[in-house]
């Protein structure tokens, strides 16, 4: 269960083109996690938290959490059928309504992939979910999909570890997506500064300490953006 303290976690906040934008698929690839396939028979991947066809759809931040892990599985091609599988069986592996975004699943993804693969195979030839390295003999889940889950911060609740912040650029750029800070959008780690506001200064040929002044952005901060900002 979430705790009151972690409600913000599971607010309608985001719209599906910067889920989509997070997770590096297409928002289309996103409605259709969420909103289904009209004329299709194909059970959404998130039916348990399935919005009406019309109107805005917004995602509260767990939800995009687990499309980011979705995109994650679905990389290597897997069907969706076969990333629905394994989306039911890791909820009632770990028994929680967001089974990809936990601690839980980041510390037993690679046990939970082997065990979905060797209890419930799929049919189809070249429908895996993740493409296995081997490291000392043993399997290994890909570097792409480790690090991906290490930008992660999780809740410190022993019992559920919900992600609660995002490192999209990793844990060396100074942005961050916190559903505290900014409504949810990419802020500036550590503040309520939206990283919009600085991006479009340093365009318009603000210095750090241009910045500092304007947007009360400490000195050492305001750099760390400049040439995270330069460097993209």
């Amino acid at each position: 269960m979430i705790s009151p303290l972690e409600q913000h976690l599971t607010q309608p906040t985001y719209r599906l083109n910067e889920a989509a934008e997070l997770a590096g698929v297409s928002t289309q690839t996103v409605s259709y996690w969420f909103r289904g396939r009209a004329g299709s028979e194909q059970t959404p991947l998130f039916a348990d938290r399935l919005r009406d066809g019309g109107g805005e759809v917004r995602l509260s931040f767990l939800e995009v959490s687990e499309t980011i892990v979705a995109a994650l599985l679905r990389r290597n091609g897997a069907s969706m059928a076969r990333l629905r599988t394994a989306r039911e069986f890791t909820r009632t592996r770990i028994g929680n309504e967001y089974p990809l975004a936990t601690r839980q699943f980041k510390l037993a993804s690679l046990r939970i992939l082997l065990d979905l693969e060797q209890q419930s195979p799929s049919r189809r030839s070249g429908d895996v979910l993740a493409d296995f390295s081997l490291e000392a003999g043993r399997k290994a889940l890909p570097f792409y999909f480790t690090e991906a889950l290490e930008r992660f911060d999780y809740s410190d609740d022993q019992g559920n570890g919900w992600a609660r912040r995002y490192h999209p650029h990793g844990r060396d750029a100074p942005l961050v997506i916190d559903p505290v800070y900014g409504s949810g959008r990419l802020t500036v780690a550590g503040t309520n500064i939206r990283a919009a506001a600085v991006f479009a200064r340093i365009e318009q040929g603000y210095t750090a300490e241009d910045i500092t002044d304007d947007l009360r952005l400490p000195i050492a901060l305001a750099e760390a953006v400049i040439k995270f900002k330069t460097a993209a």
